[in-house]
């Protein structure tokens, strides 16, 4: 678990970060859970009254480890689980398009519904999960090509 330091609206969080890797990052903020999506900043906003916490890396295939400093760009991407949990849906299939934050897939865990929706605009290329399959947290659940 990585801890970080933010800034949001001039109040200061410390938040701890299950897995930087999985997406959406799962944020914990004094014991309760936050699914949150984690950007770089741009440029153009960077006004210094911001302090932000280091992002994360971009996740990596399951296939390749990723080559330092980043993702190969147009390389597969795969999404994997924040949370353990059982799958109760499945909302693609290979081959399909996606936008980004469209539903890829929805865990049960602890009898609450987690909707993981996809960070990239891209194609799907393999689901690696079924409807009612366990999955620990970082596996892999739909891989796919981002555009």
């Amino acid at each position: 678990m990585n801890r970080y330091r933010v800034t949001v609206d001039g109040r200061i969080y410390d938040v701890e970060i299950d897995d930087p890797h999985a997406r959406p990052v799962t944020a914990r903020l004094s014991g309760v859970a936050f699914s949150v999506d984690v950007e770089p900043a741009r440029e153009e906003e960077d006004d210094g009254a911001i302090d932000e916490a280091p992002t994360p890396p971009e996740p990596t295939s399951s296939a390749a480890p990723a080559p330092a400093g980043g993702t190969a760009v147009g390389g597969p991407q795969a999404m994997t689980a924040p949370i353990p949990g059982v799958v109760a849906a499945v909302s693609v299939k290979p081959g399909q398009a996606v936008a980004r934050g469209d539903e890829l897939v929805t865990l049960d865990a602890m009898k609450m519904l987690n909707v993981i929706r996809s960070p990239w605009d891209g194609t799907v290329a393999t689901v690696h999960v079924a409807m009612g399959s366990k999955v620990v947290q970082g596996e892999p659940l739909v891989t796919f090509v981002p555009t």
